[in-house]
Parts: C-alpha cells; structure tokens; sequence
C-alpha cells in the first residue's frame, strides 16, 4: 500500500495531557515505594532472603495478571513488546533492590531502562498543544476528505496513530464526543468503505478500542487478509481444556481467535449459529462438534439432529453417538436429552452435587439441531413441533447446568428459526440459546442482525463461507470478524477415527434411556431411516398418535422409552418439594386474575425478573402453564 507524508494546513488537536504523560513517572516512583517498604521489612524481620522471596512471588503474580491484561488490550505491537519488558524490568529491580539494598545508583538504573522503554508510550500520548510531524497515509487523507469532513457522514472525526500489521494497516478513531459512536461507523459500513475506496477483497473492521474511552475505537483495513485461503480445523488442540473453550478461527486480520464458550464452571452452554446459503454454517458446526467429542479433559457426547435428513453434514450423521434424521426422531432426540436433564437433576438433589463437571462416567451431553427451523416450524412440522419447541427451550433454559446443552443452527434469518413469533416458546428459545453462544454467519438477509442484537450487517461479510462474528463475546474479548475453520476431505477421512466418539452406554442415564441401547449406530442404519427402510431387527414401531402426546418417545431406535406420564409425574412430584409461600403466592394472583408477569409482580410485590424465576419452578412442578405474558393455574385435582 503506497503511503504519502503532508502537514495538514490546520493541525487537529492531538491526544494526550498530563495525565498520559506523568503515566511512566508514576510507575518508576511507586517501584522506588514499593522498594523502600522491602527493606523496611528486611530491617524488621532481619532475613534479606525470605523477604526477598516473598516480594519475588508477590511481584511474579502481578506480573502475570498485568502481563495478562497487556496481551489482551493493548494492540499496538511496539507498545505491547515495551510494557511486558517494562514489567519484566520492574520484577527483577525489586526482588535485587530487596537483596542488595535501596541506592542512588539503583535508582538512577531504573530511571534509564524505564525512561528509555516509556519513550514510545510519550510519543503515542504528546503533552498539551505540542504538535508531532504529522505523517498521514492514504487512508487518513482519504478519511479526512470523504468521511471525516464537514459534508462527511462522520464529521470532524479522524484517523490517528498508524500501526502497520501484517494483514494491513490499524488506526485509532477518534470520533467526536456526544455526536458519535462506534454503531455509528457500523451503520455506514458502505459509505465508508467507498470513502477510503477500498477494493472488494479487503476488509474494514471496526471496534471498540480496549483502552481508551469511548467513543474511540480500533478501525482496520485488512489489504492482505492471512484467512483468504480459509483455515484447516487444527484437531482436539481447538478445544482449551483451561478455559473450556473452543477456538472458532482467527479474526480476518490475523490478531487472535475468536472462541465458543463450551464449559464454564458448573455448566455446559450451548447457542445458536445463523447463516446463508454458502455461509458455511454447517461446516462451522463439523469443526465445533469435532472439537468437543475429541476432547479428553471435557468428556462430551455429540447427539445430532438435521431438519433436512443428514444432508447437511454426512459426518456427523456417520460419526455422532445418534443421529436423528426425521421430524419424530428429532423430537425423540430432545425428549431423551431432557429425560437426562431431569434424571441428573434428580442426582444432584440426592446426592447434594451442586453444578455439572463432565467425567466419563457422567459426560456433558451435547445435542446439535441443524436447519432446526423445519421441526420448529408448524407450517413445516404440523404434527410434533409444539412439543419439539417445548423440550428444546426446556433443555436451553436449564439444561447446562446439569451437562446437558442444545446448539441450533439456521438459514431462517429470522424468529422463523425459533418456532415463529407467535408461538409461545419462541423467545424463551431464542434468548437462552443466546445467553450461551450466538454466531452470525454471512447472509444475504439483514434481519438476522436483529435475532442477535448486533449492528453489523452479514450482507456486508466476505463472500467464500465461514465470515461470521461472535454475538456476545467474553469480557477483553474483540468482537471483529473472524472465518471459522474447516476440515477438508482428507481431514473427514482421517480425524474422526483418530479419537473414540464417547457415548452413554455403561451410565446411569444410558441405561434409563431404554431406547437408547437400540438406536442405530452404522451409517447404513442411519441412511435407511430417513429413507423410510428399517435395517434393524426389531419389533415394527408403533405409529404416533396426535402431536405431543409422547407416543413418538415409544419409537427410539425400534424399542420403547419408558413411560412418558409417569416419568413427568415423577419429575413435576420432585419439583413441589422445592416449592415455598413465593410460589404460592404466584399461584394465588394467577387465580386472581394477575396472569402475566408484569401484573404478578405488581401484586405480590417481587420484581419481574423473581416472578419469571417462580414461574419456571411451578411450571416444572405442573402447577401453571402458559407462557410469554399469559399464564394459566392448572388443576391440581383434575
């Protein structure tokens, strides 16, 4: 990329202050502090080496955290590489001042070194009204005269502290206080790709900046993108089994990954991806399942369900612990993932466990739903998608906690992929998936950026699937876009026979789930269900009866669940014991009329969020139904 050097006729205010300034005086002066109280302890303890110790290890472990902090906020390479050496330089003077003794000499050697590694910092944040020799590139003169100009559509903004990448070129926003923000720069995404005149190929990312206040914000031109070419999936090293994460793939700029959190303390989180036609959704989901099902320190079971027959990921209808390829199988598949649910909740009461950690005797259960608005849909599935929608957003809602987890994937760029706006589990669906996980594929539809609460427009992502963003991303974390990884045909080939695929067999929840044992587990099996053929020999399953009465549980795999009424009644007894005078009096307004929550928790005097809280507890327990604003008492004597 060409560059030009001019002096602006009329220089902008520069950023920085005496604040910014007095930075690295302050850093060398508490050092001399924090000095001078070692050797007063050294003088009161009279042992130099232990003290020395213990400043050693206190100073290593706020070395980490801080080293820790720069690497995830600080994007300016030199500023980064500067800090940690400053850190490292600050550990090493302390822990030898605490040793040899507090002295001129020591202290005009740490002047030099800091002094000399905080001159980058003092260029970066200039004192006052002192202007630096301006160098402006393309990009900022092309800023200054198409975006940030007084008939620009971001006036008076512009573009400072140039940082070349290897995929490009950074620079630091400024917008313009109380008149801008950075959802601003995203709304006209167009407008200002076409100001800075940048080809089809390179890609504009705009963020939050980590460190400075808003509205300031990180903007990036990627001219020489390290993902074009797309990224193989790296193996079982994709899942972090410190974190519980799984690595998505790297930002377009090739600074960082982005991650889909999987475990977290005591839970297990699924989510919800979107994406169109190419977008590359379905191969986002091979590389997440095979990430999870690899994983030795996470054992995870990988169910999978596909509103279009297996059609749109033939590895995981081959490799999956189950695979269910019709409306009622996938409606059995959720119905035995929330017998689970029900089943470890009913351990965790028993035997005093509070949360969920995945052992192999106890796995997380992780079951992927793809094109999951056919079975969602009436329109699409007339017969079981009430009670499809029911058990998912039971499972969503409290799943995780006991290692039980649903990921939802779409082309459905809108509430379509929940069930529709009018059904009554819809947003109870879509919100808890999201509480998790939301990814935004490419896609020529922009609602969908409404089903997540973005302002990016997935029209706008790099066409050759797999751009998407992460929804929700973990605090420190950028949210900028990233291509996510895939496996090749040869990767299909060789990776899903390196590791064993776990299963439920030989667990308590394996052996509860009659049906289970019996379910098909060669490809072959699999095919011929979809098809319509039954390849194993058992007794011919029984026909459903109407939608949602359970008789579709009766057909798993050609052997039957155990007795759908009697295992809620048992469950619905359990939750009553859990019941106190709240609930009650929930009940009581419901039966007085209140029945939405806003009006329960005008009448009892809770807060709305407490009333939706009660509300789940004495839904599970039987004793109201409904949902959205319009709840109902049920008839206990009925």
């Amino acid at each position: 990329m060409s560059t030009t050097t001019e002096v602006p006729q009329q220089a902008a205010p520069v950023e920085g202050g005496l604040r910014q300034q007095l930075a690295p005086h302050a850093a060398v002066g508490a050092l001399v502090v924090a000095a001078g109280a070692a050797r007063i302890a050294v003088h009161a303890v009279g042992d130099e080496k232990a003290v020395a110790v213990w400043v050693a290890g206190a100073a290593f472990v706020i070395a980490v955290v801080a080293a820790s902090r720069i690497r995830r906020r600080v994007f300016d390479k030199k500023a980064r590489r500067r800090a940690l050496a400053f850190v490292a330089v600050a550990v090493g003077w302390l822990t030898g001042v605490t040793l040899a003794g507090l002295s001129l000499g020591a202290i005009g050697l740490l002047m030099a070194v800091g002094y000399g590694l905080s001159m980058h910092w003092w260029r970066q944040h200039p004192v006052g009204l002192i202007q630096p020799k301006v160098t402006r590139s393309a990009y900022q003169r092309l800023w200054a005269e198409n975006v940030g100009s007084s008939d620009g559509v971001l006036p008076g903004s512009r573009l400072t502290n140039a940082e070349p990448i290897g995929a490009g070129i950074r620079y630091t926003l400024r917008l313009r206080p109380g008149k801008q923000h950075v959802g601003m720069v995203v709304d006209k995404m167009k407008t200002v790709r076409g100001g800075l005149k940048l080809r089809g190929d390179q890609q504009l990312i705009v963020e939050a900046h980590p460190t400075e206040p808003e509205p300031t914000a990180l903007l990036t031109v990627v001219t020489n993108s390290p993902v074009q070419k797309g990224v193989l999936w790296p193996g079982p090293a994709a899942f972090d089994s410190e974190t519980g994460r799984v690595q998505l793939g790297p930002y377009a700029d090739g600074e960082g990954t982005a991650f889909w959190r999987a475990y977290t303390d005591n839970r297990l989180w699924g989510g919800f991806i979107q994406g169109g036609t190419g977008s590359g959704k379905s191969r986002l989901i091979d590389s997440l399942a095979m990430s999870l099902a690899s994983s030795t320190s996470h054992p995870t079971v990988v169910w999978y369900g596909d509103g279009q027959g297996g059609a749109s990921s033939p590895l995981l209808m081959r490799h999956a612990d189950l695979f269910a390829g019709t409306f009622e199988r996938i409606l059995a598949m959720v119905a035995g993932m929330h017998f689970v649910m029900l089943l470890r909740q009913r351990e965790n009461v028993q035997h005093g466990h509070e949360g969920f950690t995945p052992t192999a005797d106890r796995p997380g259960l992780l079951g992927i739903i793809d094109e999951c608005h056919k079975p969602l849909l009436e329109a699409e599935n007339p017969e079981y998608w009430k009670r499809t929608q029911q058990l998912a957003a039971t499972i969503s809602r409290e799943g995780g906690k006991v290692g039980v987890a649903l990921v939802l994937a779409s082309q459905e760029p809108t509430l379509n992929a929940f069930g529709g706006a009018g059904s009554r589990y819809c947003e109870a669906l879509r919100s808890s998936l999201l509480t998790g996980n939301g990814i935004m594929l490419a896609g020529d539809d922009p609602n969908a950026k409404t089903i997540f609460g973005v302002k990016e427009n997935p029209k706008e992502f790099p066409t050759g699937g797999g751009y998407g963003l992460v929804a929700k991303p973990a605090p420190g974390a950028r949210q900028a876009l990233f291509r996510s990884t895939y496996l090749d045909d040869r990767s299909k080939t060789i990776w899903p026979t390196r590791f064993t695929w776990r299963s439920l067999d030989g667990t308590q929840a394996g052996v509860a789930v009659q049906g289970y044992r019996t379910r098909e587990r060669t490809f072959a099996e699999r095919r011929a269900v979809v098809d319509g053929v039954s390849l194993i020999a058992e007794p011919r399953r029984p026909e459903p009866a109407a939608g949602g009465d359970g008789a579709a549980l009766e057909s798993f795999g050609g052997a039957a669940f155990p007795s759908w009424s009697v295992m809620v009644a048992q469950a619905q007894q359990e939750a009553r014991k859990l019941l106190g005078p709240s609930h009650a009096k929930v009940v009581d307004a419901i039966r007085a009329g209140h029945t939405s929550p806003a009006r329960i928790a005008e009448a009892i005097e809770l807060s709305v969020r407490q009333v939706h809280n009660l509300l789940g507890d004495l839904a599970e327990a039987g004793q109201v139904r409904g949902g959205g604003r319009q709840y109902e008492a049920v008839n206990q004597a009925a």
